[in-house]
């Protein structure tokens, strides 16, 4: 037989094409996976950067505006806080002068009265004591000005009843001597030194210079007194009939109303992160006359208490000369500075007396540190998954070349399986992290995985879960609600004790019966009532309403409220009470930028004789019951006269009437009379005088009963319906 040629098989051909097509697969997925590994690692690493960049902008932008915002409402919270306390000071000081002035002017209504002398007696802690020293005594020989020591002693009631952080109160006269009132640290006996009891003149002290040159009262620098301590003083001068009699004042430490204010210690246990952030504060006040750090919480550095003056505006660090400037020209501004080489936020506000700018300063890397934290930790979190990837690939291309030699055929469809397995989840978990890098902290990502993925997916949820927590949290650090309450409820006391309270010391073997009540419609309100005793036979009573509600109207109130008192005081025998309430009326228009206005009831009972002049100036007409018995009615004036506050120049109209012994004046403020139900029902007039007229009243019935009773009825006329507007009462019952 011949031999042919024979070509390969078949079976040889597909066997050859097989392992070329297996080869060259393995080849070709070999090489894309590989390239889809670094691909996907490279797109790992910007996407977590990307997302850790996001998520620290957004976290440290939302904690800077949050923090901007609350340090500058409780700097300007607390500079106003400051404002008020310079500026009841300064009243205080003002109102030891008028009465000085007043004892000068009118040396008739007073008797004379002796005080302890430094030279012969123990002068306690808080007591009044008259000085007048052995220099004076022998140039001016003793016994002189006695009269006049005697008559204005009599202001020695007043200084010691100056509230407790004054640390004295004095008038030093125009002649030499002077009258005060120390108050020691220890609370001991007040010791003297040899030269105060030798030499002392007020004449000769800047203080008096500083009232007397300017005629106005004003604030001294701050300086340190004789006990050690920083002191400031107001003093405002006081005058005679012939002129300036001499110079009031009283000294305060201003460290403890900014110890007050210094709340740096008193940390809300929120959370960890927020006390590290209340811990960062720091306080100061500044000078504005000298551009020095005067208290300060900071104890070294530019920011501290210096030993001598030093002006801030030329500090080298440009960021605290720049705030400094801002501050001394009475700026309100949130300014990034730099302290110690650490960066803080610092809020500003000024306060006009006695020219000062209070700073309160949050360190910035307290307030940041999260942002850093969470992108550090999205990093990390990124570049562990990307390196157990590349691990997990190159396991896997080994895995596969001994399987493509034992199973060639199905290598490509179980590595075309396996990157997917492995493709998917990972884009599942770069959308989830872009979505939450865009602001959607909410956005959960589920791999349905149980390996690395999940855990990383795990990690992510967790810090998209713990950075909406943080933003929570600093969310509530800006609330001041509590902060806000506590103001209101400090102000509702100072405001109750405002308005006398002394009825029955007042009216005791006097031939009166009078008691008054008030309640707010709200924390604080504008309503008030008053009563004193301008001599031993007239007897003043007052209710008023103020125009709106809440803080303005309580301020407004007390400014009325002093006024009113200051200006009946220190009348003259010449004027009127229409003329008072006129100067009353001046005073209260002087820089009433707000426009409010106070209805008024003003009278003055005479005791002795029943005589009983009032001025109504647009108040609700009070109610009158004559003798025991009867039906009230109301007491309407002939002429109407306008609120006080609408027009300075306007004249006010006075009545009289004649009480008999057992009559009985009710007075009230529109909150009684608009009591409003649930049904929308108010009180009227009508009701009010039906229901007064039914409520015993006779003699034997004290008149706080009376009022209560008729609270009773208002309050079941209002029902459940919210009280709207304060309601005011005040009767006086003329006995004879």
């Amino acid at each position: 037989m011949k031999l042919e040629k024979q070509n390969m098989s078949l079976r040889h051909r597909i066997f050859l094409l097989l392992l070329a097509v297996g080869l060259a697969s393995f080849i070709i997925a070999g090489a894309v996976s590989l390239a889809g590994m670094y691909a996907i690692r490279e797109n790992i690493d910007k996407t977590g950067a990307l997302l850790a960049d996001n998520t620290a902008s957004f976290t440290e932008n939302f904690a800077e505006m949050q923090v901007k915002r609350r340090l500058s409402a409780d700097a300007a919270a607390t500079a106003k806080l400051i404002r008020h306390e310079m500026k009841t000071t300064m009243d205080d000081a003002r109102y030891i002068a008028e009465l000085m002035s007043k004892m000068l002017k009118h040396p008739e209504l007073y008797h004379p009265r002796r005080l302890p002398d430094p030279h012969t007696d123990v002068i306690p802690s808080g007591k009044a004591y008259v000085n007048f020293s052995r220099e004076l005594v022998r140039q001016y020989g003793a016994g002189a000005y006695a009269s006049e020591i005697a008559l204005v002693s009599n202001i020695a009631d007043d200084l010691e009843l100056m509230p407790e952080w004054y640390t004295a109160a004095f008038a030093g006269s125009a002649h030499g001597y002077l009258i005060a009132m120390d108050v020691t640290p220890d609370k001991s006996a007040k010791q003297f030194s040899p030269a105060f009891l030798e030499s002392y003149d007020p004449r000769k002290m800047g203080w008096y210079k500083l009232a007397a040159d300017g005629n106005k009262p004003a604030f001294t620098g701050i300086y340190t007194d004789t006990n050690g301590a920083r002191c400031l003083t107001c003093v405002a001068p006081y005058y005679d009939a012939a002129g300036l009699a001499g110079v009031a004042g009283v000294d305060c430490n201003p460290e403890t109303l900014f110890r007050l204010t210094d709340n740096a210690d008193t940390v809300d246990k929120l959370d960890q992160d927020q006390d590290i952030t209340k811990a960062e504060q720091s306080r100061f006040l500044l000078d504005n006359a000298t551009g020095s750090v005067i208290f300060s919480t900071f104890t070294d550095g530019p920011l501290a208490v210096p030993q001598s003056v030093s002006d801030l505006r030329q500090s080298p660090e440009k960021s605290i000369a720049r705030a400094a400037s801002a501050m001394v020209a009475g700026q309100k501004d949130v300014m990034l500075v730099t302290v110690g080489g650490e960066d803080y936020y610092l809020a500003f506000a000024p306060v006009d007396k006695p020219g000062w700018s209070y700073g309160i300063l949050n360190n910035k890397r307290a307030v940041v540190y999260p942002a850093a934290y969470a992108r550090d930790n999205v990093l990390s979190q990124m570049e562990g998954f990307a390196d157990m990837l590349h691990s997990s690939f190159r396991s896997s291309l080994r895995w596969a070349l001994l399987i493509f030699l034992l199973m060639l055929v199905p290598l490509f469809f179980v590595s075309s399986e396996v990157a997917r397995r492995f493709v998917t989840p990972i884009l599942t978990l770069v959308d989830g992290v872009k979505r939450i890098a865009q602001g959607n902290l909410d956005e959960k990502v589920d791999v349905r995985r149980t390996d690395e993925l999940a855990l990383l997916a795990d990690s992510v949820n967790d810090m998209a879960g713990d950075l909406k927590k943080h933003i929570e949290t600093l969310s509530k650090v800006t609330a001041e609600k509590e902060r806000i309450a506590t103001e209101l409820s400090v102000a509702t006391d100072i405001q109750e004790g405002m308005l006398p309270r002394n009825f029955g010391e007042i009216a005791q073997n006097k031939g009166f019966d009078l008691f008054a009540t008030m309640a707010a419609a709200k924390e604080v309100g504008g309503d008030f009532y008053d009563f004193y005793m301008l001599d031993d036979r007239r007897l003043v009573i007052t209710i008023a309403d103020v125009s709106g509600k809440g803080v303005p109207a309580a301020l407004f109130m007390v400014i009325a409220k002093t006024i009113l008192k200051n200006s009946a005081l220190s009348a003259g025998e010449e004027e009127t009470f229409a003329d008072v309430i006129r100067r009353a009326n001046q005073q209260l228009c002087e820089n009433n930028e707000e426009m409010l206005f106070v209805t008024v009831f003003f009278g003055v009972l005479d005791i002795r004789t029943g005589d009983f002049t009032y001025v109504n100036c647009g108040h609700n007409p009070p109610l009158l019951r004559q003798g025991t018995d009867g039906a009230f009615t109301y007491l309407r004036p002939a002429k109407k006269n306008l609120m006080m506050g609408v027009e300075e120049d306007l004249r006010f109209t006075q009545e009289r009437l004649q009480m008999s012994p057992g009559s009985l004046l009710f007075c009230y403020t529109d909150g009684v009379t608009e009591a409003m139900n649930e049904a929308g029902e108010v009180y009227s007039e009508g009701q009010l005088q039906a229901d007064l007229t039914c409520i015993p009243s006779g003699n034997g019935v004290p008149v706080a009963d009376v009022l209560a009773a008729l609270r009773k009825d208002i309050t079941a006329h209002a029902g459940g319906a919210e009280q709207s507007d304060d309601i005011t009462m005040l009767a006086i019952r003329y006995t004879g």
